[in-house]
């Protein structure tokens, strides 16, 4: 999948298709940004959250191999 947005200066758009694309069926679609700005603020939410979501994971992994070899992780054998 190729996503993009684009400014156009006139009514013509030439567009370079990719090679694995070529003999199949693709569907283009061409509207106004401006109309889809819930669609645009949802995808800027979910990609925030996968970003908060990843930073959170790579904090955490700080944390690897950082307990004693001896330490007791049950809680019922003290």
């Amino acid at each position: 999948m190729i996503r993009t947005i684009i400014k156009p200066i006139s009514e013509k758009i030439n567009l370079s298709i990719p090679a694995e694309y070529i003999g199949t069926e693709v569907e283009i679609l061409v509207f106004p940004v401006s109309t889809t700005s819930s669609f645009h603020k949802a995808v800027n939410e979910i990609e925030d959250h996968s970003s908060k979501r990843q930073k959170a994971f790579q904090n955490f992994m700080k944390y690897k191999g950082t307990l004693p070899a001896d330490f007791d992780y049950n809680p019922q054998s003290c």
